[in-house]
């Protein structure tokens, strides 16, 4: 039996056919005595009718056309293996139209696993770190420290401006304001740096998905979607909001909400896709004491042992990653800067 194997987009596989008419033939009778078992008809009872009256009732073409569907599902599984298809999901064969005697043409669609190829990732992810927006730091960790300061005196309940008092210092449980301020500035700074920091990965990350050549099930991204969906209606209940009235105030239904969360579902899983292979091109190894660690915090906190290992160990790799891209953590950067400045209230003053 000859057959062609075509690839298609969404990582599906296309195999076309003609089930041989002597195959087919090879069913006939099996089917028949198959209907039989089933069929009831005037005069006879169930499963009693004679083979000429059950032929009759079912008519040869339908009949040629069951026994090839019973012939191709014989077929299947060493037409995938002739062709070294391994779905991972249950495959779709379907029969065109033949007539009674003639071989029955048929396509096999398989969905197989999701594939991704990318090179120079690590050129990729510095031009694209490059472009990051280079706005005024100072600017920002002064905005930043702003912030900060207003958060402060509504925790402490004060109506102060500028710099803080002792007094309001102490209130929040700080020595005095100087060692409040140090504090507020470490803050701002890192809050700058982590705000960086991800406008710089998520640079390097469309550049890495825009130059990927990945295929991938719409089922994923399906699921992903219904994911992303999830976490929206939860984030929207944190803020005691409905879903159904935050529905009516946007004008949209959720089926509209899912489908526009198409788009950013794929590129998750177009970047977990690229995440893996550039791993596995840098050998990037698991850290197990790190992952250890990390998930038994995990664990104390209620989420089951196999799921906060799963979570951690994907969290662990992906920051190797990123450490590859030259997109650190702040913590990782902090490690490879300078030591950092001492508290005030531990230098020394001459008198």
């Amino acid at each position: 039996m000859q057959t062609k194997k075509d690839k298609r987009k969404n990582a599906e596989v296309s195999i076309t056919g003609a089930l041989p008419k002597e195959k087919v033939a090879a069913e006939l009778e099996k089917t028949l005595a198959r209907i039989q078992k089933e069929v009831e008809l005037p005069g006879f009872r169930k499963g009693k009718v004679l083979l000429e009256k059950v032929r009759e009732h079912v008519g040869e073409k339908a009949l040629w056309r069951e026994s090839a569907e019973a012939a191709m599902q014989k077929e299947v599984e060493g037409i995938l293996k002739e062709h070294e298809v391994l779905p991972i999901m249950p495959v779709g064969a379907s029969l065109g139209v033949s007539d009674v005697g003639a071989d029955v043409p048929f396509e096999i669609v398989a969905v197989v696993a999701p594939s991704c190829r990318i090179d120079d990732y690590k050129n990729v992810a510095k031009k694209a770190a490059e472009k990051t927006d280079k706005t005024d730091e100072a600017e920002e960790k002064k905005a930043a420290i702003d912030a900060l300061r207003m958060q402060a005196r509504a925790m402490a309940q004060s109506q102060g401006e500028g710099d803080f008092t002792d007094d309001e210092a102490k209130k929040l449980g700080f020595e005095n304001a100087k060692t409040f301020e140090f504090f507020l500035d470490g803050e701002a700074e890192r809050a700058v740096k982590e705000r960086r920091l991800q406008i710089q990965r998520g640079e390097i990350a469309e550049a890495l998905i825009g130059k990927a050549e990945s295929d991938i099930p719409q089922i994923l991204v399906r699921e992903e979607a219904v994911h992303l969906l999830e976490a929206t209606k939860k984030d929207i209940a944190s803020r005691g909001l409905p879903f159904n009235d935050y529905l009516k105030q946007v004008g949209k239904t959720e089926e509209q909400i899912r489908e526009e969360l198409m788009v950013p579902a794929e590129k998750r899983v177009i970047l977990d896709l690229v995440f893996a292979e550039i791993a596995r091109k840098e050998e990037v190894k698991p850290d197990e004491k790190e992952e250890e660690r990390l998930a038994h915090a995990l664990i104390n906190q209620g989420v089951d042992h196999e799921s906060a290992h799963r979570y951690v160990r994907n969290i662990v790799m992906r920051e190797k990653v990123w450490d590859i891209l030259g997109a650190p953590a702040v913590s990782k950067m902090a490690e490879k800067e300078p030591a950092a400045k001492e508290n005030p209230d531990n230098q020394k003053t001459s008198d």
